[in-house]
């Protein structure tokens, strides 16, 4: 039944865009912890070396820091993985709303087709602008919703 498979695709959707979500902020936070770190440690070493200016390793290792950060920064403003996770996020959060909508509408067996027709807007304007989730979750939480089982929600007696 239709409306069987886009709750279903509506579960992996939201779960996934939220995986998604913390993938990204993960990423955010291994470039970004580094990359103030090293800041860090790199300044405390100047001042080091403004005492010391004979010791060669310690001009080299600046230097080393000093690319590395440039790189951390440069590749965490590039790949933006804070915005990416937020855009998931507000995609888990619009495409969750259909799903409860869409699960609530099921339980009380009201199938208008005015009301699952502007769900179907909802659903499809939550799509344009989320963004792509990454195959490997997509795949990952689709295998976990089948496991799990994917049995509609039933009205209280």
């Amino acid at each position: 039944m239709l409306v069987d498979q886009w709750r279903r695709g509506l579960r992996i959707a939201h779960r996934a865009h939220y995986e998604a979500a913390k993938y990204y902020y993960r990423m955010h936070l291994v470039l970004s912890l580094p990359a103030v770190l090293i800041a860090a440690l790199l300044s405390t070493t100047v001042f080091a070396q403004l005492q010391d200016s004979t010791v060669v390793w310690v001009r080299v290792a600046m230097a080393v820091l000093s690319v590395l950060t440039v790189v951390l920064s440069s590749l965490q403003a590039a790949l933006r993985f804070a915005e990416r996770s937020e855009r998931h996020k507000t995609a888990a959060v619009q495409l969750g709303e259909v799903r409860r909508e869409l699960e609530q509408q099921l339980v009380f067996e009201h199938r208008d087709e005015a009301v699952i027709e502007r769900l179907r807007k909802k659903w499809d304007a939550a799509d344009r602008q989320a963004p792509t989730i990454p195959s490997k979750i997509y795949e990952r939480v689709a295998a976990l919703v089948s496991e799990l089982g994917d049995k509609p929600p039933r009205a209280p007696k």
